[in-house]
């Protein structure tokens, strides 16, 4: 592999993420200023002013026309993801965890801590609806958790949406009929689901936990399929969109890291056979926990984003590109 490796960032990566077309890669970290860069070179474009926190994630529509972040300063911000002007700004009481634009592009989910007497709760925006993007808005759907719900994305066009959350659990609701969750998995995950990613066709679901696996769910339903094992936590897990291959990445918690030398950290992303559940390959380069990871959408590129600052672009060699697995 040829890596790039990227410093843009004084902190430690939250989230990576490509646009559609790959071209472009954006990110955020526990500073104030998310970037957009060019994937090909590593030539940073530029950063979205106006955050006072850590942002804590970052998407971008199908369009690569807005992005959303949401940070620990109270804040979710839509912005032009071209000029980088804040087009609207949502405010909570407690920090925003997560973010995502729907399948249209068209709604907005992101999700907030529990904190003092706030409940965690998820949220669903409609951009469409003016009287929704302003101080005090309404949202277009709203539920509270006792629990933290850290991680949150819409599953299936603009009607579904899975939660994850700190207990393990994870939900999924219809924005339809969204009194209650339609389908619920108390059994898959230990401890803190820290991601949730979809697969490029929308069939599948990763998620990834503090219980040192991932695990491949059906998004119809999110019936457990296959699960991954992994010797320290998993803090991101990605699909890959043309082969039956998966990648987790992880590592010593950051706080244990000044005591954990590089090899027992397992601070490699690892590749595993979706269907066989077994772990053939692995690359290293960050020094430290991988927060964050994605997948480009031709397949021969893995994004990963470490608590050491550095966004790595692991561009895959012939031996990946002509490996084939024997049954």
């Amino acid at each position: 592999m040829r890596p790039l490796s990227l410093k843009g960032h004084e902190r430690a990566l939250t989230r990576v993420r490509f646009n559609r077309e790959g071209d472009l890669t954006f990110s955020c970290a526990k500073d104030k200023k998310p970037c957009v860069w060019y994937t090909e070179n590593g030539e940073r474009i530029g950063s979205y002013d106006g955050h006072n926190g850590a942002v804590w994630d970052i998407d971008v529509s199908w369009d690569t026309t807005k992005c959303v972040t949401a940070s620990g300063d109270l804040t979710v911000k839509i912005w032009d993801a071209e000029l980088g002007n804040c087009l609207y700004t949502i405010n909570h009481q407690t920090p925003m965890k997560s973010c995502g634009f729907s399948y249209s592009g068209n709604l907005v989910c992101f999700t907030t801590q529990k904190m003092t007497k706030n409940l965690s709760t998820f949220q669903v925006r409609d951009l469409r609806d003016s009287s929704q993007m302003v101080e005090g808005g309404e949202s277009f759907f709203y539920s509270q958790f006792d629990v933290n719900a850290t991680t949150a994305l819409f599953t299936q066009m603009d009607d579904l949406v899975t939660i994850g959350f700190e207990s393990g659990l994870l939900q999924q609701y219809d924005l339809r009929n969204p009194d209650t969750p339609i389908h619920t998995n108390e059994s898959v995950h230990r401890y803190s689901v820290q991601d949730l990613q979809l697969s490029p066709r929308g069939d599948f679901l990763i998620s990834a936990s503090r219980d040192k696996t991932a695990a491949l769910l059906d998004v119809n339903d999110l019936k457990k399929l296959k699960q991954y094992k992994s010797e320290r936590p998993v803090n991101s897990a990605c699909i890959s969109p043309n082969r039956d291959h998966i990648c987790l990445g992880g590592g010593e918690d950051a706080m244990q890291v000044t005591q954990t030398s590089v090899s027992a950290g397992h601070f490699e992303a690892k590749i595993y056979h979706m269907v066989f559940e077994e772990e053939f390959a692995r690359f290293k380069g960050h020094f430290g926990p991988i927060n964050t990871m994605a997948w480009h959408p031709s397949g021969t590129i893995i994004a990963t984003g470490g608590e050491d600052g550095y966004i790595r672009i692991q561009e895959f060699d012939e031996d990946y590109l002509g490996f084939t697995y024997d049954f």
